[in-house]
């Protein structure tokens, strides 16, 4: 009998406790600036950005919030952290210009890294406690797509829709036909099926693969840019449900010979290419065909 009262009790404390408690709506109603700015800042998914290990250690560098974070990948454990707001201090007593973001942060040891000025590329010491211009051959032009092969050495990236090689300094124009049309070195097929780049480099860094979009048959989207006043109109090109696609093939260029070929694939033109991959040989590239 008196273990069923105590149950009765704690059935009906439990009643009375949660009855008690307050709800509240996590419900909030957006204005279409908060939408639309701020989408990918403040309202954006949380995530790491920039995360690798750093070479000759074993060490974990990631941007989080405005902050350069260096863990130990053993035990997870913080080793350091560097804030914009540090490393802006920095720069003004080098007479160099603020950042509002980490971007394009690298480590080449444990005591450097570089990241992208508000200009042209930089290093920081983190033993030295110093920030000096990097000796990389790298402009600020070639931050768009950039594929390195070799740090600051061999690298490819995009401007104006073409692809250019720089290879010890000399850098090379690859492709000619990039416009709004034509698409040449970027992410294709709206980054479906993994893609997320339009470059691949073979393995010993003689031949480089890219995507070529033409785009002339899709018909124009136009994007609302509210950032300004009074609002613009922007177009681009977006294959709509039912209406013609974009062409992909796939390039390569070889760096021995300065020739370019194009892959000949079977099946509809509109089809989809993704996977793309080299042999260690360099002697065959591998790629998924979907249609």
């Amino acid at each position: 009998m008196q273990q069923s009262i105590r149950l009765l009790f704690l059935s009906l404390a439990f009643v009375v406790g949660t009855t008690a408690t307050p709800l509240f709506s996590q419900d909030k109603l957006l204005s279409i600036q908060e939408a639309v700015l701020k989408g990918r800042n403040t309202l954006a998914p949380k995530r790491l950005q920039d995360l690798a290990f750093i070479p000759g250690s074993k060490k974990v560098a990631y941007v989080d919030a405005n902050t350069l974070k260096v863990v130990d990948a053993l035990t997870g454990k913080d080793i350091s952290a560097l804030t914009t707001i540090e490393l802006n201090k920095k720069l003004k007593e080098s007479g160099l210009d603020s950042i509002t973001a980490f971007e394009n942060t690298g480590f080449l040891n444990e005591a450097q890294f570089y990241f992208k000025g508000k200009k042209t590329e930089l290093f920081y010491n983190l033993e030295k406690n110093s920030v000096t211009n990097s000796d990389r051959k790298i402009t600020a032009a070639g931050f768009e797509n950039l594929d390195e092969f070799k740090k600051g050495e061999i690298y490819a990236y995009v401007k104006d829709n073409n692809v250019y090689i720089s290879e010890n300094g000399k850098e090379t124009k690859i492709s000619t036909d990039g416009s709004y049309e034509i698409v040449n070195g970027k992410s294709v097929h709206r980054d479906e099926f993994g893609i997320t780049k339009g470059t691949y480099w073979s393995p010993k860094g003689n031949l480089l693969a890219y995507y070529r979009m033409d785009q002339s048959d899709v018909t124009d989207y136009p994007i609302i840019d509210w950032t300004t006043y009074p609002a613009t109109n922007k177009n681009i090109k977006y294959p709509m449900a039912g209406n013609k696609s974009h062409y992909v093939t796939l390039m390569i260029y070889d760096l021995r010979t300065a020739t370019t070929v194009q892959i000949k694939t079977s099946g509809a033109k509109d089809q989809y290419l993704t996977n793309v991959s080299w042999s260690p040989d360099e002697k065959k590239i591998y790629m998924a065909v979907l249609n």
